[in-house]
């Protein structure tokens, strides 16, 4: 399945708590790259919301440099979907490697 045939959907937080520690693959040229997921965390908010609010933190190889963007992205029986990443820093006693965060309002 291509890029242009995903329909976006409302991705919930549940989704990614039973995924934390696996390796998602994002599709990159000219191969895939593989991304553990090192976090998955709610974001805590007053008000009224339409959906809980999260963060994702991805971890890839040291010399993996992805940049910015959205990367369709797979994992075992989830995905494909698009998610937009963004390069971030390594949280405080974190593994070698390079880091991203997704964020979903």
């Amino acid at each position: 399945m291509s890029t242009k045939e995903l329909i976006p959907r409302t991705i919930e937080f549940h989704e990614f708590e039973p995924l934390v520690g696996k390796i998602f693959l994002a599709d990159c040229d000219p191969k895939p790259a593989p991304l553990e997921l090192v976090e998955a965390r709610p974001i805590l908010m007053t008000g009224s919301i339409i959906r809980p609010q999260f963060t994702l933190v991805f971890r890839s190889a040291p010399s993996t440099l992805l940049i910015a963007g959205i990367y369709t992205m797979r994992c075992g029986l989830f995905g494909p979907e698009m998610i937009y990443i963004a390069p971030t820093f390594a949280p405080p006693g974190a593994l070698p490697g390079q880091y991203y965060q997704a964020a979903f309002s």
